[in-house]
């Protein structure tokens, strides 16, 4: 009975080690630095691996870099399969591994440890090898949950989804227009480059995004100054989701004006130095009302 509640205590410690650690938790904190780091190395490993020269230098050194990385990943990967249910019953066991299994995160682990189970069948395929292993970077995003920041920018997306929206359509509607207008006007003169609208669309998006790439570009003058005014449209279209991410964390910073726990944390221990001065005698009644009233006005209106 005792091996099987420390074994239970085990699973579920890893289980907030690796899925859901509390904040002041070092452990689960070094852990997931750890993890970070592997994730890192892993991916600089495959990318420099890929230059000839330095690859010939310390290949020596790549491959066995890259194995363990491989093998942290493939540990990894099984620990969370292993500690994400604490269920007693095998059916309820095996269902919850599977729907845990089904993750997005838990779907890119798995894709990335793929070479360790095949082998063989990716070895024939340096390329297809690489590209795998460097999904791995993929596994980083897991870590965005515990930003604030990001955690911030997802609420200003989710509420200005509409309006993002509108300007998706906006934007495919000038990309159709111009590249239908631009095919009408400069396919008699030049039909091996503006061939067909879809062809057009190249110099549409280059445009519009003012990339301006060059291999494609109109002749008549009709046609340039038809691509100058979408050229200045297009400036105009892409700005717009700048004020509107900006509007966005405007209007969130002053619903939330003090999502840092740490400035609450600071008015606190303020507040509690204030007053065990007082009850100590050190501060006259006077003074200490005056301290809490300075505390109190650094406290936002909706706390």
């Amino acid at each position: 009975m005792m091996l099987r509640e420390r074994y239970d205590q085990i699973k579920s410690r890893v289980h907030v080690i690796l899925d859901d650690p509390t904040p002041g938790d070092r452990t689960a904190f070094r852990v997931q630095w750890f993890l970070a780091l592997v994730v890192l190395l892993n991916a600089v490993a495959i990318v420099l691996a890929t230059v000839p020269s330095i690859d010939r230098q310390f290949r020596f050194l790549f491959g066995p870099l890259m194995n363990s990385c491989l093998l942290i990943f493939t540990i990894e990967y099984l620990l969370r399969i292993w500690s994400c249910t604490s269920s007693q019953n095998i059916r309820e066991i095996i269902g919850d591994r599977f729907r845990y299994a089904m993750h997005l995160y838990l779907l890119i682990d798995l894709i990335s440890i793929l070479p360790i189970f095949f082998p063989i069948l990716l070895h024939r395929n340096l390329t297809l090898l690489r590209t795998v292993r460097l999904l791995s970077i993929f596994k980083l995003g897991r870590y965005s949950r515990y930003s604030q920041s990001l955690a911030q920018l997802k609420r200003v997306l989710f509420r200005k989804r509409e309006i993002f929206a509108i300007m998706v359509f906006i934007l495919i509607f000038v990309v159709l227009f111009s590249s239908t207008l631009l095919y009408l006007i400069e396919f008699p003169v030049q039909p091996e480059k503006f061939s067909s609208i879809p062809a057009s669309m190249w110099w549409s998006a280059m445009t519009i995004t003012t990339v301006g790439y060059g291999d494609i570009y109109p002749v008549t003058t009709l046609g340039k100054i038809i691509a100058a005014g979408f050229t200045f449209l297009g400036v105009l279209v892409l700005a717009l989701p700048s004020a509107i991410l900006a509007t966005g964390f405007i209007e969130e910073k002053n619903r939330h004006p003090d999502s840092d726990p740490v400035q609450r944390v600071a008015r606190a221990g303020l507040m509690n130095h204030f007053t065990s001065l007082h009850d100590e005698g050190k501060l006259s009644d006077q003074e200490y009302e005056e301290y809490v009233a300075m505390v109190t006005c650094l406290r936002p209106k909706n706390e």
